[in-house]
């Protein structure tokens, strides 16, 4: 009875993917009401349309080097729906709309964890629900019930895949013990539980979708969309997608449904729940930056580009040392960071190391002004930098104290008026990039120059951005124009 069945099921499917295949606009919208003729015919539910966010996250999803989503932004931008959405998906295999297969590493049945908060108050009332609305009429189902009276386990008959649902009030020892292909979190988990949800995914090399508007769980934001690998550099394996309300305008919401939702918050919450940004991100220095946009892998520097050099000082605390080359198209690419404790001969050295190694054409090698110290002082931090470099034939000046213009100039690179980045990273530059990442102004004084402690390769980023290089072509040598010398 079973066979027939899924053989009837299986005649409905593949009849539904041709359908859209040859009509794929119908894919991701609501039915007319002819196409509810067919729809009636096939059982089937037609989804509506993804909005651009959601289609982001979509189209990053058949990445297979992405192992961490994050669907972040104001109230009502849709991360239920998507969450929902791409769990039925990994539970059949394939986009439902269009075939599009979802690859794994096994052929076993799916197992997807979907964690919401309370059990009445957001499980009951927004993803079952969901679940509910989204489910395909024409995929056989069936649930079971947990203690609380929730739905808590969906079988897809098809397939033998299922969705288990649990609740963030739990204990994390009841996370424990489960292996899984997906965790999908509708609003932020506590970091105990994620950590629970995470061991689960090693054996399947499983996925984690965090959907969330972060108003707290402050950790999510610092160790999931931030995440580094063992070397410190951006971790990769991280697809992040970030919006607002009004990025679901149009697509279910109306402005006048926005507006009266705006008037009900305080000036701080409009942040969060309108633009999603949560009151621990609207002082970042850098909001332009986006590791996905701006960080490329390390390459060959053309022997034509100009390589501007930026110096920062300590006594005590390691130096810091920018690299930035300029392009023939006049985009600014770090191309390395020195990063260590020395004294200002050792420092010097292996800036010089680093130029001859990689025959770099240098332009302007800086320093911190405070490298001068006491003018009555020949021997300063600043001279003896200075002698080593000009044995070497590079010229050393003074940076720049202007860090307003400074910071104003970087975001203007990280995207310009041609809405596009001017200015790139490569990945071996952890501190630069940790650095541009993270720096916030003082919260209480929000002054450029009341920013936060750890802002040496900032500072260093910012001055090279005042320096302003143009590209030109070197000077080409012509040893036939040099007077003859007799001897």
């Amino acid at each position: 009875m079973m066979e027939g069945l899924e053989r009837e099921y299986a005649q409905v499917a593949v009849a539904t993917r041709d359908f859209y295949a040859e009509n794929p606009i119908y894919a991701f919208r609501e039915s007319s009401e002819n196409e509810k003729i067919l729809e009636t015919a096939v059982e089937t539910r037609i989804f509506t349309p993804p909005n651009p966010k959601q289609k982001q996250l979509l189209d990053g999803w058949l990445d297979n080097n992405k192992k961490v989503f994050t669907f972040t932004g104001g109230n009502r931008m849709g991360k239920t729906t998507i969450l929902t959405i791409i769990g039925i998906c990994v539970l059949a295999g394939q986009w439902l709309w269009d075939g599009t297969k979802i690859s794994f590493i096994h052929k076993k049945p799916r197992k997807v964890r979907l964690v919401g908060q309370g059990w009445e108050s957001h499980i009951k009332a927004v993803v079952i629900p969901a679940l509910k609305r989204w489910w395909p009429k024409n995929r056989p189902l069936k649930t079971s019930k947990n203690n609380q009276g929730v739905e808590s386990v969906w079988i897809d008959v098809l397939t033998g895949s299922t969705i288990e649902i649990m609740s963030n009030s739990q204990e994390s020892d009841m996370f424990e013990g489960w292996d899984g292909d997906l965790v999908l979190y509708d609003e932020p988990p506590r970091r105990d539980i994620r950590v629970a949800c995470a061991r689960g995914l090693i054996d399947r090399e499983g996925r984690e979708l965090f959907g969330a508007t972060l108003i707290k769980e402050a950790w999510i934001h610092r160790e999931v969309i931030k995440a580094r690998d063992e070397n410190g550099k951006p971790d990769m394996s991280v697809c992040n997608v970030t919006g607002e309300i009004y990025d679901n305008l149009g697509y279910g919401l109306t402005q006048a449904g926005i507006d009266q939702f705006a008037k009900t918050l305080k000036p701080e919450e409009r942040l969060a729940r309108l633009h999603g940004k949560p009151s621990y991100m609207s002082t970042l220095v850098f909001p332009r930056f986006d590791r996905e946009k701006h960080v490329k892998e390390p390459f060959k520097i053309p022997l034509d580009w100009i390589v501007d050099i930026s110096i920062d000082f300590h006594p005590s605390k390691p130096w810091a040392v920018v690299f930035m080359a300029t392009a023939r198209n006049n985009f600014k690419y770090v191309i390395n960071e020195i990063h260590s404790h020395g004294n200002p001969k050792f420092i010097a050295e292996e800036i010089v190391r680093y130029v001859q190694e990689k025959k770099l054409r240098v332009g302007i090698v800086q320093i911190d002004p405070l490298a001068k110290g006491d003018r009555n002082n020949d021997n300063t931090v600043y001279e003896i930098v200075a002698e080593v470099l000009g044995s070497h034939g590079l010229t050393l000046d003074v940076a720049s104290k202007d860090k307003d213009n400074g910071i104003a100039l970087v975001n203007n690179l990280l995207w310009t008026e041609n809405e596009m980045p001017g200015l790139y990273f490569c990945e071996n530059c952890v501190q630069t990039i940790r650095q541009t990442e993270d720096l916030m102004y003082d919260p209480d004084s929000l002054r450029p120059t009341a920013v936060k402690v750890d802002d040496d390769f900032t500072e260093c980023l910012y001055r090279l951005a005042l320096i302003d290089t143009q590209w030109y072509p070197p000077v080409a040598y012509d040893a036939s124009a040099q007077p003859n010398v007799m001897l």
